[in-house]
């Protein structure tokens, strides 16, 4: 039984989480504990939530990501990493380098449940070293540990060093080179493959000197019903044959293998979106992918670990125990880059495992100098030989390149639209990003929901914003997707390509429900609507896991409040209505695909139409301000009484 002492004195019980903050002072060497009561947890649950909310109490308007005021959170929730389905995830948050508004990526993998075990839910690096550490939370102890020796390393000699430290039996969440480096898409990696990966917080962490963190202990709270968490964890468990997108993500090759299933029907990123189809779509199919397939990952307590493990012919020189893959990979390192050769790909999401890159900013940025050197504007130079669509050696050369800032590395380290800024000019155009944030691989034009999610995400453009499109499309829509999402309303077939009110109605509920799932770091590729936990499962699981008396409404609630108080963030950090729009590609350029997306572009008095209805939806005004009754429904009235937000 856990027991906790609340403010007013009286005894109650908390369980799934431990109710303690961990700060760290990377310049003065200390540490201390928080202990917030019960009340601050039902609010503000963990994730990106609880991180905004920490920004804004602590941390200064207009401060650059590279002050060291920033603060770089960790976070679990008050359910995430217990040993059941779908839990296996944490948050790294921080001001980010790329959008200069919130930053939060989301990661799966071991790391999760050792943050938890760690007897904190969320640790808080204040400040920046001096010099290069490693911070070590051993049963509870902060330790300090001098990183010279590290500095510099990728991230496969980092872990041996710390393991041959240490032991096999700690966790490790580490920068490479491009963290170091501070190239702004760095990402942070744990367990060598698991990658905290969008928005720079590896350039975050970087700059504070931090290279590792190290997790070591065995804290984990208890849970209020350990039965029925363990019933739907079994149920989960026995279903996942029944569920095609579930079945889709367990069975090797896994879902990194997607793009040979789209279709001659179906829109394709390719070329720095500049075309809809792609000639060599065939090179992904499941069996080339299966010719390199090494194991499958794992996500403790959930039964579907949907990462896969890719080698390579050439294991000697890229490491396979980095070869863990995410779902988008594939799509931005190979059709947006003209890159048909999937070992040429696999190679380098190895390298963006080892040297703490972002794949999907890294494709993007490439594919983006790639059109420059098409269209005559510039001409990036590798290694190997000018940068160009299909050319495999120049991008791997290039990745090493930026990693290391090494000659026009310099330049794509500071993502598309800073380095597109820096030019000036034509080239700008072809800077396929929202907020400063590299788009993700899944087509705007053809996916109306994508494209509202991608311009109005507080933190950037993500393929996961909501469900896609062609869930609930006529000719290809998922039977069980839709049967599942008639509890949020949405009860009919919609054309993927529709851009109206209706549309906006279920973007409105689907993404609020993958807000709720983000701030309790419940993963997306275990949930509703397509996949088996639906939202009477997140909801009794949220109850036997913390004890609460619950519902689906209060994790709504929670992804309503996620995205309100992000945007008061973003507000007071300058990134207005403005800033929730897409490239002009995607407005001024039909889609050349074949099928029926052909000649599909979106309609930019539409699109800002549907923005408004949006807004009202979520009770913000027609600037995208959200009202003060908006905020005093959800208990964010402080941030209009201590000057954070504008009272509209």
């Amino acid at each position: 039984m856990a027991v906790v002492w609340e403010g007013d004195g009286l005894m109650s019980e908390r369980f799934g989480y431990n109710g303690k903050i961990l700060h760290i002072d990377l310049s003065n060497r200390q540490s201390w504990v928080e202990e917030p009561e019960d009340d601050f947890w039902r609010i503000y649950a963990g994730g990106g939530l609880l991180a905004t909310y920490y920004l804004l109490r602590h941390t200064p308007s207009g401060m650059d990501a590279f002050d060291p005021a920033n603060l770089l959170m960790i976070s679990s929730s008050v359910m995430a990493g217990q040993p059941y389905a779908g839990l296996a995830s944490f948050t790294a948050a921080a001001k980010s380098p790329l959008t200069g508004g919130v930053g939060e990526t989301r990661c799966v993998g071991p790391f999760g449940m050792a943050l938890k075990s760690s007897g904190y839910d969320v640790l808080i690096f204040h400040n920046a070293s001096s010099h290069p550490v490693f911070v070590m939370v051993d049963d509870g102890q902060v330790i300090f540990h001098e990183a010279k020796e590290l500095w510099g390393k990728p991230v496969s000699q980092t872990v041996d060093a710390l393991e041959a430290q240490f032991g096999t039996g700690i966790h490790t969440a580490v920068i490479g080179p491009a963290g170091e480096n501070m190239v702004r898409y760095a990402s942070i990696v744990t367990e060598r493959s698991y990658q905290a990966a969008r928005m720079g917080m590896g350039a975050v962490m970087g700059f504070k000197k931090l290279k590792a963190i190290l997790l070591r202990g065995d804290r984990i709270p208890p849970v209020a019903n350990p039965e029925t968490c363990q019933a739907i964890t079994e149920r989960y468990r026995q279903s996942m044959q029944d569920n095609p997108t579930t079945r889709w993500q367990l069975e090797p090759p896994g879902f990194s293998c997607w793009l040979s299933s789209l279709g001659a029907d179906r829109a394709v990123c390719a070329n720095n979106y500049r075309d809809g189809s792609f000639e060599g779509l065939d090179s992904f199919s499941a069996a080339q992918f299966m010719d390199f397939y090494r194991q499958e990952g794992n996500c403790p307590g959930c039964p579907n670990n949907c990462i896969k493990y890719f080698g390579t012919q050439e294991d000697a020189s890229y490491d396979p125990r980095l070869s863990g893959i995410h779902q988008d990979v594939v799509g931005v390192l190979g059709p947006n880059c003209g890159v048909t050769d999937l070992p040429t790909i696999l190679k380098a999401n190895i390298l963006c495992n080892e040297l703490g890159l972002d794949p999907t900013s890294l494709g993007f940025t490439l594919s983006m100098g790639m059109e420059w050197a098409e269209r005559g504007l510039k001409v990036i130079r590798t290694d190997a030989g000018p940068l160009r669509f299909g050319q495999s050696a120049e991008m791997l050369s290039m990745i090493n390149q930026i990693a290391r800032r090494k000659d026009d590395g310099e330049l794509l380290a500071e993502g598309c639209m800073r380095a597109a800024i820096k030019i000036g000019g034509e080239v700008m155009r072809y800077a396929m990003h929202v907020k400063g944030l590299e788009l993700a691989c899944l087509e705007p034009r053809s996916q109306t929901n994508l494209a509202l999610g991608y311009a109005t995400s507080p933190t950037g453009p993500r393929f996961d914003i909501c469900v896609d499109d062609a869930a609930y499309d006529p000719q290809f829509g998922l039977e069980h997707a839709l049967e599942s999402s008639r509890s949020l309303g949405i009860l009919e077939w919609t054309p993927m390509e529709y851009l109206g009110s209706e549309k906006v109605r279920n973007f409105k509920v689907l993404s609020t429900l993958y807000s709720g799932a983000d701030t309790l770091d419940l993963c997306i590729n275990a949930i509703a609507p397509t996949r088996l936990l639906n939202v009477q499962d997140m909801a009794d699981l949220l109850g036997a896991v913390t004890g609460w008396n619950t519902s689906a409404h209060e994790i709504m609630r929670l992804g309503e409040r996620r995205l309100h108080l992000m945007r008061v963030y973003n507000l007071r950090e300058g990134l207005t209505a403005a800033a929730d729009t897409l490239p002009v590609r995607f407005f001024t350029e039909p889609l050349n695909s074949r099928g029926r997306f052909n000649g599909v572009r979106l309609d930019r008095n539409r699109f800002g139409e549907a923005l408004r209805v949006y807004y009202r939806m979520l009770g913000w005004d027609d600037a995208g301000r959200p009202r003060y009754e908006t905020l005093l429904d959800h208990r964010l009235e402080w941030t209009v009484k201590e000057g954070m937000a504008t009272r509209v």
